[in-house]
């Protein structure tokens, strides 16, 4: 099962960024310059150049992109200018990789519990798990207060949405197996370059896989050994091109969070 750490770590270092494991409840930016207990704050009382870059929010730093509060995993920040516009400039071209991990219920009917707004499947699952496939749409908000997302499949009377660049988000599901501890749980890994709000939950709970702990996408998913309130989802490995050297670099989370490991 996923395994997690309580406290922040730095599982990479270079002269021009961090790679830091962000642990689940710590929320990853402040939304106020008077809010604490982030992980921006974390790292930048503890690399103050990480807070002189000017990023997307001058309260960011150089924070390159975020994790949902209950999400854990590998969270990359600049220590440059230099390294945050290109890097910056890799994303917005497509090729800053993120690799998900996430254990999920994989039932037919669990579709039928996942909650309400949920277009039809667009194409039909191959339930023997074959992968990878992609999951692709446009988001729109939805429920009370806009906290959640539902996907859209794009027609000319669609109104109201988020694409990625004119085009839909995708997510690549690059495989499916069964926990060996829990036979009723499934391991997902599924990756996206530029992504959306919740757009893997949203995603895997649509084409029905939701995430164990997930309560706004799989409020009927959790089983009565995993009553501990986590969201089992993981950012497990980036990959990028290094702002230094252009050499491409790939970073994978340790199966005990303990160190990160470059392969």
């Amino acid at each position: 099962m996923m395994v997690t750490s309580s406290e922040p770590f730095v599982c990479a270092e270079t002269p021009s960024y961090l790679l830091v494991y962000k642990p689940p409840g710590l929320p990853t930016a402040p939304l106020t310059v008077t809010e604490e207990h982030t992980l921006v704050q974390w790292c930048v009382k503890r690399f103050p150049e990480v807070g002189n870059i000017k990023g997307r929010k001058l309260i960011e730093g150089g924070l390159l992109h975020r994790l949902d509060t209950d999400t854990n995993g590998l969270v990359l920040f600049a220590r440059t200018q230099e390294a945050y516009d290109l890097i910056s400039a890799q994303q917005e071209g497509g090729l800053f990789l993120k690799t998900y991990r996430a254990w999920c219920i994989k039932k037919e009917e669990v579709r039928q519990a996942i909650g309400p707004g949920f277009p039809p499947l667009p194409f039909q699952i191959d339930w023997s798990c074959k992968a990878p496939f992609l999951v692709e749409s446009a988001f729109r908000p939805y429920g009370p207060g806009r906290k959640a997302v539902r996907p859209v499949v794009i027609d000319k009377k669609t109104k109201e949405i988020s694409l990625d660049h004119g085009k839909p988000y995708r997510t690549i599901v690059l495989s499916v197996q069964t926990e060996p501890q829990h036979e009723s749980l499934f391991v997902v890994n599924a990756q996206i370059a530029r992504g959306f709000r919740h757009q893997i939950r949203c995603h895997l709970a649509w084409i029905g896989m939701p995430i164990l702990g997930d309560k706004l996408y799989n409020p009927h998913g959790i089983f009565k050994e995993h009553e501990k309130e986590l969201l089992y989802l993981q950012a497990w490995a980036v990959e990028f091109r290094d702002p230094e050297t252009g050499e491409a670099v790939r970073y994978e989370l340790s199966s005990s969070t303990e160190t990160g490991g470059m392969v």
